[in-house]
């Protein structure tokens, strides 16, 4: 048996944590630079507020019906992820953790009969722990406890759900694009053969759907026929870290682009020492917007291979000067531009280049440093301390005028309490 657990509502949810005033209140969060609708809370989707729908289109909607608008915050939504996946390990060790606010549970080793009630238990516990509320659905195989996830938070609204003893008459209901793995790039074709639910693709041929589909799809079968097909995923460590994002206004000038590109070189660098990984490789892209077919358009990437594999965010910022420098082109107006960590190897496997070894004493005091700049940070927040070279402006930044305050990750913003 399986069970997923999923965040309701995750980004509206973490928004309404601390500002308890947006109780039954529409909310909407939105992406990069304020552009497109994604995420929305229950007031907002009976607005008819679609996913993905650019801002401006809905801004008089959202005015007329007093919606509250965020900013993405993902310093807020990223923190109190790992809170409520740290919750779920802590009560069910056999976890695979899917995305920022998916999880999904073996829970082979559990008595059916106890099932339920442990659910039941859990999902109070993370509302209790964390304030974020959770749907978990249960069933055969992780295709059935996403069903089940499905049911209960679209059709009973009810905060856990098992599908076991009513798969078929559940089954049934579900359109063949609302199962997961599936999704529109099938529907046509499925539809073509007399399948328009996910009863009816269960009993499909296996074989027949390998066949005229893939592998992928024949899977999906098996397991929503209750046989289990995907087990548990362990994590793996990572092969490569990217920062990016868009500019909040197009930039020309050399020095806002090194800032840029600075800064997401210690934001991938604080990830990478996070894991316990140093680099091998770094690379840096720039490009212009493609949608402005006014301006002239340019887009770039270059590679830097290091002599030896390292986490000094010195040495790695200084690589990417060098990259941007080869690349930028003048009078280009710039949209974006990013940096990738890759080759990424766990720093107890480091191996040297015999002619280019440092010391050991720089090996020893850079650790020092680095350690030093991850505990400031860590202790009063992140890029409290950084290099001189990402700048204080931020000019370059994307647009988050919307966003709410870093509550739990920041000391200058924790919510205040007053007494009367």
């Amino acid at each position: 048996m399986y069970a997923l657990i999923d965040c309701n509502n995750f980004y509206a949810s973490c928004e309404r944590l601390f500002r308890p005033d947006l109780r039954n209140l529409p909310i909407i969060v939105l992406s990069n630079n304020d552009g497109c609708v994604v995420a929305r809370s229950n007031e907002s989707k009976a607005l008819g507020i679609k996913m993905g729908v650019p801002y401006f289109e809905v801004k008089g909607l959202c005015k007329q019906h007093k919606v509250q608008v965020f900013s993405s915050n993902y310093t807020l939504y990223g923190d109190l992820s790992h809170r409520v996946m740290t919750v779920i390990e802590a009560n069910w060790p056999d976890t695979e953790i899917y995305s920022i606010d998916e999880a999904f549970l073996n829970l082979k080793t559990l008595a059916e009969d106890k099932i339920e009630a442990f659910c039941t238990h859990l999902q109070k516990t993370i509302l209790t722990h964390t304030g974020i509320p959770v749907s978990i659905g249960i069933g055969r195989t992780k295709t059935l406890a996403k069903v089940a996830n499905h049911v209960a938070k679209k059709k009973l609204n009810i905060p856990v759900f098992n599908v076991t003893h009513q798969e078929k008459h559940w089954l049934a209901h579900l359109e063949v694009d609302d199962i997961w793995g599936v999704g529109r790039q099938w529907y046509k074709k499925l539809s073509s053969f007399g399948v328009t639910n996910a009863l009816e693709l269960s009993k499909l041929n296996p074989r027949f759907v390998k066949d005229r589909f893939n592998v992928v799809l024949q899977r999906t079968v098996l397991e929503l026929s209750g046989k289990p097909c995907l087990e548990l995923e362990e994590i793996v460590p990572k092969q490569s870290i990217m920062s990016s994002c868009s500019f909040g206004g197009l930039q020309s000038a050399f020095g806002f682009i090194q800032e840029a590109i600075s800064h997401h070189c210690g934001t991938a660098w604080a990830k990478m020492r996070r894991q316990g990984l140093i680099t091998q490789h770094l690379s840096v892209f720039v490009r212009s917007n493609p949608f402005r077919e006014d301006l002239a358009q340019y887009s770039n990437s270059i590679g830097f291979r290091l002599a030896n594999p390292t986490d000094d965010v010195r040495y790695l910022t200084t690589a990417a000067k060098l990259c941007l420098e080869r690349i930028y082109r003048k009078g280009i107006q710039y949209h974006k531009c990013g940096v990738l960590l890759a080759d990424l190897i766990d720093k107890q496997y480091r191996q040297m280049d015999l002619f280019h070894q440092p010391s050991d004493e720089d090996v020893v005091e850079t650790e020092k440093i680095m350690n030093l700049i991850m505990g400031i940070n860590q202790k009063y927040g992140p890029r409290t301390m950084r290099l001189a070279a990402e700048g204080f402006r931020k000019s370059w930044s994307m647009k988050r005028q919307l966003k709410s305050p870093h509550y739990t990750t920041n000391w200058s913003e924790l919510p205040k309490a007053y007494l009367r």
